[in-house]
């Protein structure tokens, strides 16, 4: 289980993994901090959780590698510890929405940019998302890529993978850790389809979920912040992005 105490430890082994990825200490030594930091501020955001019990989720992004993989290989966070940071990236912006008058959102970057030509079936300008199913849809919908790739002297290599698309492992990896009950069913929904939620479907039961989907508050936003977030964090930011 994860203390503040740890992070020394933590800090040595993620030092290990990357020994031979950055050129320079200073590089490296702020990637490590950087990955401390990230994994210090999503447990904090865990702890806070209070509809569901996160210890098993807690021990699984440990023990997995969340914490310091790269988001991709070659696409947007492929650098050690992006995989976290573009968690926190979401989570950030659809927590500053939940806070935002309906003026504020319909001027936001993320309405203009990503939903002002979107049709959706309910009110997303009035009203708030549950803080605990955005707090573990935002943080878990890349869940699976914390054992998808690891690193092999400055390259990024990724593991064997089932056929399906991410969002469905990811899904199965929260079912594994403690999120398969019927009061999960909205944050689930979110992250199955956090990537395809406005893409003509391939058969009827893509079709229902997405239409699900675009009932939903939560759904919406993952899907549109994990768009922006992306977009500001192309690849090739391996040596600068600190």
């Amino acid at each position: 289980m994860y203390t503040l105490a740890d992070s020394d430890k933590f800090a040595q082994k993620v030092s290990k993994k990357l020994s031979c990825w950055y050129n320079s200490d200073d590089f490296h030594n702020k990637a490590v901090d950087r990955i401390v930091l990230q994994r210090e501020e999503i447990h904090s955001i865990l702890k806070g959780v209070k509809k569901y019990d996160v210890k098993k989720l807690q021990d699984y992004l440990d023990k997995s590698g969340f914490f310091y993989r790269p988001s991709s290989p070659n696409k947007h966070h492929n650098f050690p510890g992006g995989l976290a940071e573009h968690s926190l990236g979401v989570y950030r912006i659809v927590e500053a929405w939940n806070s935002m008058s309906r003026d504020q959102r319909t001027n936001s970057e993320l309405y203009q940019r990503f939903l002002q030509d979107k049709h959706f079936d309910c009110n997303i300008f009035d009203g708030t998302m549950d803080a605990d199913d955005m707090a573990i849809a935002a943080l878990c919908h890349d869940l699976c890529k914390a054992e998808r790739y690891y690193f092999r002297g400055h390259a990024i290599l990724q593991h064997h993978e089932a056929s399906k698309g991410h969002s469905y492992l990811s899904v199965r990896r929260l079912k594994e850790n403690g999120f398969s009950s019927p009061k999960c069913e909205e944050l689930l929904l979110a992250v199955e389809t956090h990537m395809k939620l406005f893409t003509k479907p391939d058969n009827q039961r893509e079709k229902e979920t997405r239409t699900k989907g675009r009932s939903s508050m939560l759904a919406i936003l993952i899907w549109a912040a994990d768009k922006l977030d992306a977009s500001k964090h192309p690849p090739g930011r391996r040596h600068n992005h600190f």
